[in-house]
């Protein structure tokens, strides 16, 4: 019987995908740059490529910093300093807190019957910030940050760690929720998990053996937990 339940943050119950858009939108503007076409798809492939290399140890959040829009600028030819622009997205981000659909009433409901906990691979402080923005920080009985943790999602140094602060519970009484099958699900599905997995980007894709639900809508998930 599951009894505590780890759900991950953005593109879970924050909609990343729209609040770095707004940011890279309102930074570019402040630098009196338009926003070229095809910006945001390939901020969204650049930025996955770089945190699938975070996800397995290949790449520090320092080393993010330092290449993710010089790289970005460097493919639209656009000269402005990309270390100083990561900057300024990063505190446009640290304030942005778009809701995907259904994550007020999802976390209401879970709140209510589970031990809440957020888990995530975001900076600490702004994952803090923007849960408290949405008002959300109030569903959980704590966080548990990867920054803070010193080890990411996926790795087992990760679960192992959100287990000791849950006090070693059975696995089989902690469920994970999440909307990436690289750093959520496979974490859970190789910790012994069992893990709900939310397609937000609406793939329809199967979900990998092991997967005790696929949820469409976040609201999907209300009728089994």
């Amino acid at each position: 019987m599951i009894h505590t339940i780890l759900i991950d943050i953005d593109n879970t119950l924050l909609d990343f995908d729209r609040c770095a858009e707004s940011s890279i939108r309102r930074g570019l503007s402040e630098l009196g740059i338009p926003c070229p076409d095809g910006m945001i798809p390939t901020f969204r492939r650049v930025n996955d490529t770089l945190w699938r290399e975070i996800e397995k140890g290949n790449l520090t959040r320092s080393g993010l910093r330092a290449i993710r829009w010089p790289w970005i600028f460097d493919c639209f030819g656009i000269r402005a300093d990309g270390e100083a622009f990561e900057d300024r997205f990063v505190r446009l981000l640290w304030d942005s807190h778009e809701i995907v659909d259904g994550a007020e009433t999802l976390l209401r409901h879970l709140s209510s019957r589970y031990a809440l906990y957020a888990a995530s691979n975001a900076p600490a402080g702004e994952q803090e910030n923007r849960l408290r923005l949405a008002g959300f920080d109030r569903y959980f009985r704590g966080l548990f940050i990867s920054q803070v943790l010193g080890a990411n999602k996926p790795s087992p140094a990760f679960f192992d760690a959100c287990f000791e602060k849950l006090g070693n519970p059975p696995k089989d009484e902690v469920l994970l929720i999440g909307d990436s099958l690289t750093a959520d699900i496979r974490g859970a599905l190789d910790y012994g998990l069992p893990c709900c997995w939310f397609d937000h980007d609406g793939t329809g894709a199967p979900a990998p053996a092991g997967v005790a639900h696929t949820a469409r809508k976040l609201t999907d998930i209300l009728q089994w937990y």
